[in-house]
């Protein structure tokens, strides 16, 4: 499991760069001057999607080559269904959609985050981290040597036999990568057991209490509402260095449009901390979050996904992390063949011990037979 884990944590790593190259039909567009109202692109995403299809969110491109991306959701068979339209954001085309979970990429988060099983599979790959590290603290005890040969402990013998050498690889890759893997490990678990951690993470630092965020109406029913052209326009004009990366529509009459942007120097690349909730009824700002008002384990545990998948050091930090990926394989690997030859030897150990044994009773009878003759 734990190599499991890693392996798909790796692929995610470069999870867009990759789904775009799988897909570039759907996924890049040719660049032009700016894009078209928002309002357009949505209105043309939704007459590509089913009619009994709700937008839930829109995500805005990381690069001019990318289109936009209308989320959808629905209900098929009692369950929740996500659905992707992508929009060629200078033309208004809509170039295809997709199911997320039904396609590669996806899945593979899937598996990652679930087993694809939902509540349980999410339960699973927690109480899995947490073994995790569990393994790297006891394996740590096991390996840690004396103080005279420190140094010497993190490195291996290559003159030395093929078992011995396995051996200290093992040792060497465990050691190497134990704090990497300790960072990874309880950040997958804050991010599935968040009501666990935060209380934790609150013991030392002030965090924020999540509450529910409701709107009042304005007016009466016939007031016009704020579109979302005009909801981009409030937040670029509020920020206008920032990043607009993502618009969620109301998804209630109380609801305000809730709109992720990112300011320049943000750990976090795929989604800022910037966030503004704007009202449907009068476009005034209802609250602004930013990275420099957070309490200090809000801000902590803000570096929870950026360090997960690496971005919150940039292309080095990724690169890292996906090598990290393939550390439990090898060491599954490498502790399997040092136990099997272990056991081998015992085996062996123990066979020549018995035969040993042996031995002087077939004497003894020898020599008693000897006697009666």
């Amino acid at each position: 499991m734990f190599a499991f884990s890693g392996l798909t944590g790796s692929a995610l790593v470069f999870y867009q760069d990759i789904d775009e190259f799988l897909n570039p039909g759907l996924l890049k567009v040719e660049p032009g001057e700016d894009h078209l109202p928002l309002s357009e692109i949505t209105l043309a995403a939704q007459k590509a999607a089913p009619v009994e299809a709700k937008p839930s969110r829109l995500y805005l491109p990381r690069h001019p080559q990318m289109p936009i991306k209308v989320r959808f959701s629905l209900s098929r068979d009692g369950e929740k269904v996500l659905l992707d339209v992508m929009v060629n954001p200078y033309t208004a085309e809509a170039l295809g959609q997709r199911e997320w979970g039904g396609y590669l990429m996806s899945f593979l988060y899937k598996i990652h985050y679930t087993l694809a099983l939902g509540d349980i599979g999410e339960s699973i790959m927690g109480a899995m981290g947490a073994l995790l590290i569990g393994s790297i603290v006891t394996g740590l005890v096991l390996w840690r040597p004396k103080l005279r040969s420190f140094f010497q402990a993190f490195t291996f013998r290559r003159s030395a036999n093929l078992t011995r050498f396995i051996y200290d690889l093992h040792k060497t890759i465990g050691a190497y990568s134990s704090v990497v893997l300790l960072v990874i490990a309880f950040s997958g678990i804050y991010m599935i057991f968040p009501q666990y951690v935060k209380p934790l993470v609150g013991m030392a630092l002030s965090v924020s209490e999540p509450s529910p965020f409701k709107q009042s109406a304005v007016g009466n029913n016939e007031t016009p509402r704020v579109n979302v052209d005009e909801v981009e326009t409030i937040a670029r004009d509020t920020f206008p260095q920032a990043e607009l990366q993502r618009i969620f529509f109301p998804a209630s009459a109380d609801s305000p449009y809730r709109v992720i942007m990112r300011q320049p120097g943000e750990i976090r690349k795929t989604s800022g901390n910037v966030q503004l909730w704007i009202s449907t009824y009068d476009g005034d700002i209802l609250k602004i979050q930013e990275p420099q008002s957070m309490p200090g384990g809000d801000a902590f545990l803000s570096w929870m996904f950026p360090l997960h998948n690496g971005e919150a050091f940039g292309l080095p930090g990724r690169i890292l992390v996906f090598l990290t990926g393939f550390v439990p394989i090898t060491l599954y690997a490498t502790g399997l063949w040092v136990w099997w030859r272990k056991r081998k030897a015992r085996l062996k150990s123990s066979q020549g011990s018995e035969s040993d044994k042996a031995i002087p009773d077939n004497l003894d009878r020898r020599a008693s037979s000897s006697r009666l003759r």
